[in-house]
């Protein structure tokens, strides 16, 4: 009798796996993930480059126009500011595109003034502004007091009002500190004409600027409304903003390292304190001196309530200078008033430069 056998199968014999296993896909999306958000990152940095590029761009056909001003007015640099009196008394008219007189209120500030050479093309200094569909859209108002970019208006052409019926400049022949306490009398502080620029590759013309409060701001930002001015880190002798990673942090760590030497802890609370109750210097309670709290550039203290350096692009502000070159400059950089004014390159340290008032 002939037995038959059943075909004899190894149970050391598996099926092949039919797909990933979950660790495997989990590498997988990590490595995508990874990748995506490299990617990401590169795209948002050069948008920003193309944006800044722009911006440099704009500023260089709106410093060319600022200078085709002045060819056409016997050298005289565009005036910075001019209320409705010193309009009258100089007899000076802005006009539109279509040539009707602007309002004295919206030709205060130098828009109106220099459109005419930029032939009326207002994306130069309002494109940033997206709520309207054409920049023709955008009302006076905001035409004259919104720019992307601030005119340097204290130091250039003169920052005029009218008095008893009387035009005067502000800062005009105040003098200045060549250093402390060292006042050299009766200098110009403002350059009304070309030729008066001493240092044209170092003059600020235009900068982005933009309106801010008293505070910390640290992060730069993109939405924020274009002032018609801008102003160095000190006018005359008033505190205005200064570069700093936070101006308390700065003082914590000056106070902490002192403590030793000062003995008690309120020796400390009340360097700290002093923070909260003056501008952007606090006086030393070692050696009497002032410390000025304008380290590091992550941010800017501000002060006073004015058109200060905006951050729009990245961590730095795009600027023209009056031999039209044009660079993103960053906010310790602009803390060097002899970029601002002719008189602050005589100082011993142009940083702590200041003048008189008035």
């Amino acid at each position: 009798m002939t037995t038959r056998h059943r075909p004899a199968f190894s149970r050391s014999r598996r099926s092949a796996p039919l797909g990933f296993t979950i660790v495997e896909l989990l590498v997988v999306i990590s490595i995508i993930s990874i990748l995506l958000a490299i990617v990401s990152v590169g795209i948002v940095q050069a948008g920003k480059t193309a944006r800044q590029t722009k911006a440099l761009s704009n500023l260089k056909q709106i410093g060319t126009a600022w200078t085709q001003y002045a060819n056409q007015n016997d050298d005289r640099a565009m005036i910075g500011y001019m209320d409705d009196g010193v309009q009258a008394s100089m007899k000076i008219k802005a006009r539109d595109r279509s040539g009707d007189r602007v309002p004295p209120e919206f030709a205060r500030t130098y828009p109106y003034h220099l459109l005419p050479f930029l032939d009326h093309d207002r994306s130069l200094m309002y494109d940033y502004i997206a709520e309207y569909e054409q920049t023709s859209l955008i009302p006076p108002a905001e035409i004259a007091n919104n720019p992307a970019f601030g005119y340097n208006a204290n130091y250039l052409g003169g920052w005029w009002t009218s008095q008893a019926g009387v035009a005067k400049m502000r800062f005009s022949s105040t003098g200045y500190f060549r250093a402390p306490g060292q006042l050299v009398a009766k200098q110009e502080m403002v350059a009304r004409a070309l030729s008066q620029i001493q240092r044209p590759s170092d003059m600020i013309v235009f900068g982005a600027s933009y309106a801010a409060q008293p505070g910390f701001i640290k992060n730069p930002n993109e939405l924020a409304r274009g002032a018609a001015w801008i102003v160095p880190h000190r006018l005359g002798t008033t505190d205005i903003w200064g570069s700093s990673d936070g101006a308390s942090l700065l003082l914590i760590e000056h106070a902490s390292a002192n403590m030793g030497e000062l003995g008690d802890v309120g020796g400390f609370v009340r360097t700290v304190a002093q923070l909260f109750t003056s501008a952007p210097q606090v006086r030393d309670p070692i050696t009497g001196s002032n410390i000025v709290l304008t380290q590091g550039g992550a941010g800017m203290d501000i002060f006073e309530p004015e058109c200060v350096p905006l951050r729009r692009i990245k961590n730095t502000v795009p600027t023209v200078r009056a031999d039209m070159s044009t660079s993103a400059q960053g906010l310790r950089e602009l803390m060097d008033q002899s970029r601002w004014m002719n008189n602050a390159g005589y100082s011993t340290d142009p940083i702590n430069f200041s003048h008189p008032d008035n």
